[in-house]
């Protein structure tokens, strides 16, 4: 620790962005999920490259559900820049390593995955790490690490760092956009919640005018012209990707007669699943998929961002309000309007991009509740972000209208990995059976048929051969 402390603040950064990369490197997956959100990126990426067009139909992940039919083709539904970018890497890494989805398929799927999903991660950490040793220079050397530690390996984001999605680059580009607002710095600031837009909207639009306010705060109404050139320019850039796809400056959800296969029969707004029951907004934040359940360190967080309006520091109590209103808006809209729980998903998915911008306020409490407390809710939160890692995509909740009985078994989804990792690893265990009838379904056959999907649905043949039914069924009956 001392040799750490010791060493200079970009040293210290490099070896945060190392740990955090090498844990990831253990733990990225290079399997493509039957929940089909991965897929349809892969769908898209190959599709450019190896097929010379934008329509996946002739992609081996055309099966993804994450798809929308435009004019009689298939594309993927997916907001396409981070595809883009997934594709220009791909198409190096074809052209130096000779690895492509046809002949490499897992390795392919894991090297993209690690570049871009877990080296966001990694440089994530290592920026963070250097925010809090900016803006809380009175803090000790345990509590930042701790704090990051948090964010690396304790949180929904962390576990999400092993699978191709979006949320996870979003989130890094979300807190660099934040942290150069309150740095002062306009056109960085800009540039970086453009390209948050850019791979997940919503984020980028709900910071949008948070981020005005921190930068006027900051910096003074002047910079503003800069911040919002970049962020024209980043809009130019997100229809004219779109146009490049579907031939639309919409995201291809938005298109007009464009067949969305992922909504269903469910009610949907612009391809996003809308709750069909009461309690859900309180379940997805606070239930068995909740988004603080899963990762209850973010409560310190939360807390913590209200003490610094109060307190004026580490921010201003301006910029530090502008945060806490994006973070809500994020939270109150989704938890009203994206029902489903985010699909086959652990956890609440959608909120992964504000993860950071939480545990920014977190240090604080954290030393004052002290290794005694903190420690053991650390423990907890490592322990069901690697819970969640082990299958990001588990099959889950469905919704009533199109509502598939198996997969639907399992509502707690800690729960149902947990259970299931034990019964891969420990299968006829005493503690297999007991997880499995607590977690699963006390129906033995029953249990045998969500288990089969489950590894199949990661990619685990092996695991899925085990739950073949006596009579040597390959699936669920």
């Amino acid at each position: 620790m001392r040799a750490f402390a010791d060493s200079p603040p970009g040293v210290r950064k490099l070896w945060v962005f190392g740990a955090t990369l090498a844990l990831t490197a253990c733990l990225t997956h290079g399997r493509v999920f039957l929940g089909g959100n991965d897929a349809s990126r892969f769908a898209q990426i190959e599709a450019l490259v190896d097929l010379g067009h934008t329509h996946i139909g002739e992609s081996r992940y055309a099966w993804t559900v994450d798809r929308v039919t435009i004019d009689g083709r298939d594309y993927s539904n997916k907001p396409p820049v981070l595809s883009l970018i997934a594709a220009g890497v791909y198409a190096v890494v074809e052209w130096v390593g000779g690895l492509s989805f046809a002949r490499h398929e897992a390795a392919t799927v894991y090297l993209l995955t690690l570049i871009l999903i877990g080296g966001s991660s990694a440089w994530l950490c290592a920026r963070f790490y250097g925010e809090l040793a900016r803006r809380y220079p009175g803090s000790s050397e345990r509590i930042r690490l701790l704090t990051t530690a948090a964010l690396a390996a304790g949180t929904i984001l962390a576990t999400f760092s092993t699978t191709f999605n979006n949320h996870t680059p979003a989130a890094a580009c979300l807190f660099a956009a934040c942290s150069e607002a309150w740095n002062g710095r306009s056109w960085r600031a800009g540039t970086w919640l453009g390209l948050t837009a850019l791979i997940d909207p919503a984020p980028g639009l709900v910071f949008a005018p948070m981020l005005a306010v921190v930068l006027a705060s900051a910096a003074g109404r002047a910079k503003l012209k800069g911040y919002l050139l970049a962020l024209a320019v980043a809009a130019v850039v997100f229809a004219a990707a779109n146009y490049g796809i579907c031939g639309w400056p919409l995201p291809p959800k938005m298109v007009p007669g464009a067949v969305d296969h992922s909504s269903g029969f469910a009610s949907s707004v612009a391809g996003v699943l809308l709750p069909d029951d009461p309690w859900y907004p309180i379940a997805c934040l606070f239930g068995w998929h909740g988004f603080f359940s899963v990762s209850p360190v973010l409560l310190l967080g939360a807390a913590g961002l209200a003490v610094a309006i109060r307190a004026g520091e580490p921010l201003p109590r301006r910029s530090s309000a502008a945060l806490a209103m994006g973070c809500a808006i994020m939270i109150g809209g989704h938890a009203a309007l994206a029902g489903s729980y985010g699909g086959w998903s652990y956890g609440f998915r959608y909120l992964i991009p504000i993860v950071p911008v939480l545990l920014f306020f977190a240090p604080p409490l954290v030393a004052r509740l002290g290794s005694a407390v903190v420690l053991p809710l650390l423990l907890v939160c490592v322990f069901t972000a690697w819970i969640g890692a082990y299958h990001p995509w588990p099959p889950g909740y469905e919704q009533e209208a199109g509502k598939d009985p198996l997969a639907s078994i399992v509502v707690n989804p800690i729960g149902g990995n947990l259970a299931a990792w034990v019964n891969r690893n420990l299968p006829g265990s005493t503690l297999a059976e007991r997880l499995g009838a607590t977690f699963i379904s006390p129906d033995p056959e029953l249990r045998r048929r969500y288990l089969w999907l489950f590894y199949a649905s990661k990619g685990d043949h092996a695991g899925s051969r085990l739950m073949e039914s006596p009579g040597g069924e390959s699936g669920p009956r």
